[in-house]
Formats: structure tokens, sequence, C-alpha cells
């Protein structure tokens, strides 16, 4: 136990309450009241500043009214058990808010800024968009950047969750509050502090404490009301006992009784005790949730309705497939690879094409590009800067590659330059488009040969690797309904509703259908929606949970939705599900016992002759039970 003021004060009120009973020192029992009853009154005072009564309240009435029938002692006792229950909340309650302080500590005050060769250590609040910055291997990242220089790989698993290190190439994307695990690297700041992405996620946390569940709302609304219930409870057993010719020093001091067994503490901590919790055990897997609210309408969620790109697939083009041939004989290039796959290895011909096509496309930043960029460099294919490179909007491009003219987008770009499509080619692409593929021609000549050729290549999204087993999860935790919703065609998502096991599933949709499709279970009941936070904006905004996928460094996911995976983690989705169950569970149970304790100690008030130190050691023993019962969802 840490021994800060409240703790001394508590520990002094114990030792001279229990002095107090030795013969002539009975008046350390007002040395107990003093010291037991500081932060009491102080708790009091500020909330009748705010014109309102609490159980801070409510504990100074019950000690005054003991003391001023000559029962000190009851007064200390009282004073002692209602510091050690506060003391106690406290440190438990703290466990649940301890996330902020972490968050803070994983971003360094100072940073190295590399100029003209110099590196200077600055502190961290001047350094600027632009700037390069020094990471030194196991160094923490302080800003958002971008590698300019070197790569590494880096532990994301402060933010995310994700207990495997990312690696990090030129280029790559690299966000405040992560660590340098392998090698120093050199970044160019992108977002300056107090904008990165750790301090948005810093600011969500805060939100979310601040955002309270319903539950707790009408426990905090409640307790307002039934405060005044209790001491007009309190002053008419007080009139009926005298009434009922009960002495007044007892029917006063059973009266107190009365007021401490109704007092609403652990009602009214019931509630929260829970949803910080689970907030925080939430925060723990990658999952920042906006409110405690949000929590509990997970947990009555009917119907899931998920975006495609960049939710069930991964959201980026990943070439699949290649075709080409000699246009000269209208043959393919090689027997035994007429067409390429992705599970195959390509051969000498095929390497060739890609050079020259990823090449042509190193001057794009198309996502397209950027996946023969990427198939390039995982067949450690050389890509050559090419020259006299011109757009050509809505084609695609053409540029000069190893002294050859290439030609790089759709059939019209072809067909634009006068270019005839082999059948064969034209047949190829055809089929790949029916099963939902983009299609992306190359018309030019292999430098190695000089042959003329003519190729198609089919793109396609990957789907994520854990889409089909989170969707069989939630159909088996009792969700009624889980839909895909996709502007797509209907071909392209029939065919990923198939792979991952869906049942139900709406193409060649606008924002503005899946908005009404949102709109229309929500009358037949809660409704998750999951998406990548920027097109999904309004269906999330409508949903009883929206979830944006992507959060880490995503500005739209982190304004958009109510609940941001920050690890992109299909399988959060179920996992929050079941967390806001066991949340409502616990909730449930913490009312009970709250309730409970109440009417027990209100009816023992009148059947017997209770000890106001037992009732308040039943009284603050339920409170302390109750966030107990809450930190469960910790674990």
């Amino acid at each position: 136990m840490t021994l800060n003021p409240r703790s001394i004060l508590t520990l002094i009120c114990a030792l001279t309450l229990g002095l107090s009973f030795a013969p002539g020192l009975n008046w350390l029992a007002y040395l107990s009241v003093l010291t037991g009853s500081i932060y009491a009154f102080e708790s009091a005072l500020e909330s009748l500043k705010n014109r309102e009564l609490d159980v801070n309240v409510l504990m100074i009435v019950a000690a005054v009214g003991a003391i001023a029938i000559q029962r000190t002692q009851d007064a200390a006792a009282l004073f002692f058990l209602f510091s050690l229950s506060t003391m106690l909340e406290s440190m438990a309650m703290a466990k649940t808010k301890s996330a902020i302080e972490k968050l803070m500590a994983l971003r360094p005050n100072s940073v190295f800024k590399v100029e003209n060769g110099v590196e200077t250590e600055i502190p961290i609040e001047q350094a600027r968009a632009g700037d390069h910055i020094l990471i030194r291997a196991f160094d923490k990242i302080a800003l958002d950047g971008e590698i300019i220089q070197g790569s590494t790989s880096v532990d994301e698993s402060s933010l995310t969750g994700e207990s495997v290190p990312v690696e990090k190439q030129l280029g790559a994307k690299v966000v405040a509050g992560t660590q340098n695990l392998s090698s120093s690297i050199v970044i160019k700041v992108t977002q300056e502090d107090g904008n990165s992405s750790l301090d948005r996620i810093i600011a969500l946390v805060k939100e979310s404490q601040e955002n309270k569940a319903s539950g707790e709302k009408i426990s905090q609304w409640f307790g307002q009301k039934y405060t005044i219930f209790v001491l007009l409870a309190f002053f008419t057993s007080w009139g009926v006992r005298l009434l009922l010719n009960q002495p007044p020093q007892d029917a006063f001091y059973f009266s107190l009784i009365l007021l401490v067994g109704l007092s609403p503490c652990a009602l009214v901590i019931s509630t929260p005790a829970a949803t910080l919790s689970a907030l925080a055990k939430a925060a723990r897997s990658g999952i920042l949730v906006r409110g405690g609210e949000f929590i509990e309408n997970a947990a009555s969620i009917n119907f899931i309705a998920m975006d495609k790109t960049g939710t069930i697939t991964e959201g980026k083009p990943v070439l699949m497939h290649g075709m080409f041939v000699n246009i000269q004989n209208q043959s393919p290039i090689s027997d035994n690879h007429t067409v390429w796959n992705q599970d195959t290895t390509p051969d000498e011909a095929f390497l060739l094409i890609l050079q020259c096509v990823s090449s042509v496309e190193s001057h794009s930043s198309h996502p397209i590009g950027e996946a023969f960029i990427r198939t390039a460099k995982q067949f450690d294919v050389i890509i050559s800067p090419p020259t006299h490179s011109e757009t050509h909007p809505g084609l695609g491009l053409s540029s000069t590659v190893l002294n050859s003219e290439w030609k790089v987008g759709s059939d019209k770009l072809l067909k634009h330059f006068n270019i005839a499509i082999p059948e064969v080619v034209a047949s190829q692409a055809l089929i790949w488009k029916k099963e939902g593929r983009t299609t992306v021609f190359a018309s030019g000549i292999l430098p190695s040969n000089k042959m003329p050729v003519i190729a198609v290549f089919a793109l396609g999204d990957s789907i994520r690797r854990e889409a089909k087993t989170t969707i069989a999860d939630l159909y088996n935790i009792g969700i009624k309904r889980v839909m895909m919703l996709t502007g797509d065609k209907r071909e392209t998502a029939e065919k990923v509703a198939e792979q991952v096991g869906l049942k139900e599933f709406n193409a060649e949709l606008l924002p503005s259908d899946k908005t009404q499709i949102i709109q229309k279970l929500t009358e037949q009941g809660n409704v998750m929606m999951v998406g990548d936070g920027v097109n999904d904006a309004p269906s999330l905004a409508l949903a009883s949970v929206g979830i944006a996928m992507g959060g880490l460094g995503s500005d739209v996911a982190l304004e958009a939705a109510d609940v941001v995976l920050m690890n992109d983690r299909l399988s959060a989705i179920p996992e929050l599900i079941l967390l806001g169950r066991r949340t409502r569970g616990i909730i449930r149970a913490n009312m009970t016992i709250a309730i409970s304790m109440i009417s027990f100690l209100t009816i023992a008030s009148f059947v017997t002759k209770l000890p106001l130190p037992l009732a308040v050691l039943g009284h603050e023993g339920s409170t302390v039970i109750v966030i107990l019962n809450g930190l469960r969802l910790l674990k």
C-alpha cells in the first residue's frame, strides 16, 4: 500500500479509534473522527457548492448525528470504514484508469534532428513537419513519419496489441509510441507533436473514460434523486419512531442506521466499475472504444454489416495472374507458362515483362502501380527508371524503358494507339473480369530479344486470413445476420461471400445505399457496422456501434467510428461482443448486490438493534465487492 496522505490519515483514524477503547483514552475517538473526516468533509463541501447531494453528505450527516447523541466511537468507526472503503475504491479504480499514463510514457521528451549531416537533440515540441529525425535501435519513435534512410523492424504492440514485430522498409510509415527494434533509421516527420497518432489515441482514451454508459448515467441521476429520498426517509423514520414513543436517542440512532443502510454508494459505482475495466481490457487488445455506452451496445447486437474492401479484404490490389503472347506469330511465348498464377514461380520471359511494366508504373502513385512494384520486389526484379513518361488520363501510361516503348493501362489505351489485342489475350481477360478481377494490359518490346509482346494481368483484393473464421465465430455466438455491403459488381461480391462463408451480401451499392440498409436494420434491432472509416463514415455513424478498421495512424477512423481496431484484427469483433456481454452480466450482478445490501440493512434497521458500525461495514463492504467484481473484466 502506498503511503499517500489519504492512507496515512486512514491509519491514524484506525489507530486512535482502537486506542479510544482503552480506559481513560476515550477522548481519542474525537481525534479519530477528525482524521477520518477530512476527505469526507472536503468532498461533501464540493458537492454542496455544486448544489448536489451525494453519499459524502449522507456520511457527514450520520457522523454528526452520532456525535450529537454522544456515540463518538460509532462516528469514528463510521469515518474509518468510509475512509478505508474510499481508499480501496481509489486504488482499485486506478487500475482501470492507468491507460493514459502508460500511453504518455511511450513518448520521449526529446528527439535527434538531423540537418546537413549534424545531429542535434531538441525538445519534441520543437520538431516540425518535414524535419529529419534519427531513431536509434531500441529507441521509442516519438513522432509520426516516413522512413527516408535505412530499414528496421518495429514493435507496435503498445498500440495494436500485435506481438509480432513489423518489418519497415524505405518509404514505410512509422507512428509515434512504437519502438524501433533492429537498426537506426532516419524519418521525415509527417505530424508534429500534438497531432501524432499517439496524441489522437490519447485523446480518444480520455474521451472513452468521460463518455458514460447509459446504465452509469441512470445510476448517477438515480443517485442524486435517491439521496434526497434517503434524507426524507431518515427524518420520516425519526418522526414516526418518536410518535411511537421510542426513546428520542434510540429513535435518532436507529434512523441514522436507516440512513447509512439506504445510502446509494454501491449502486452508483456498480456500472462505472465494470465499464472502465472493460474499456481497459479492450484497449489492451488493440480495441479502442469511444465510451462505456458502446461497450454496453455491443452486448445487444443483432445484426452485423461489413464493408468488403479494406474490411473483409485487405484493401490493397495484388497481382494475381499474368498472360503474354508474341504478337508476331500470335502464340504464347512459353508453352509451359502461358498463364502465370500468384502461387507459381514466373519464368524468365514473365520476369522481363514484369521488369518493364513495373518500371513504367514506378512513376505512378496509383495502388495498381504499387501492386506491380511490390511483385517486382518479391522476385528481386530490378526496376529501371523510365524516360519520356506520359500520362493518358483514364487510359494509362506510356514510357520508354530500357530503350523500348511500353504502354500500360486499360484495353482502351491499346486501342487508342491502334494496337490490336490478340483473341487469346482478350478471351483470358474476359474470364478474369467475370471472376471480379481488375485487368491491366501492356504492350512493348522485350529488351533481350526485341520480341514484341502483348500481356494482360489480373489484379484482385486478397481476403483477410481470419475473415472466414471470424464470420463463423459471429454466427456461433448467436448473431442473427451477418452481411457484406460493397460497391463492387455482383460477381465479385458473390465470389468473396462464398469464400468467407457469408450467407448474405448486397453489391453495386453507393454510400447512400449502405446508409439506407443500415437504417432498415436499425428498425429491427441493434446493428454493428464495420468499415474502413473513410467512405463508410455515414453508415458507421448511423449504426448502434460503428467499427473502423485500420485505426493505426488513420485520422478518419479515429474520428468517424465508435470503436477503432488498431491492428485491423477481424477476430476482435466477436471478442468485443463477448466482452460487452460479460460487462452487462457483471453490471447486473453489481446492481443485484447493491440493491440486496440496501434492502437487508433497511429491514435490519427496523427489526434488529443493528450497531451503526456494522451498518457502515455492510454498506462499504458492498461497495468494495462491486468494484472488485468489475475488476474481474481485466483478466
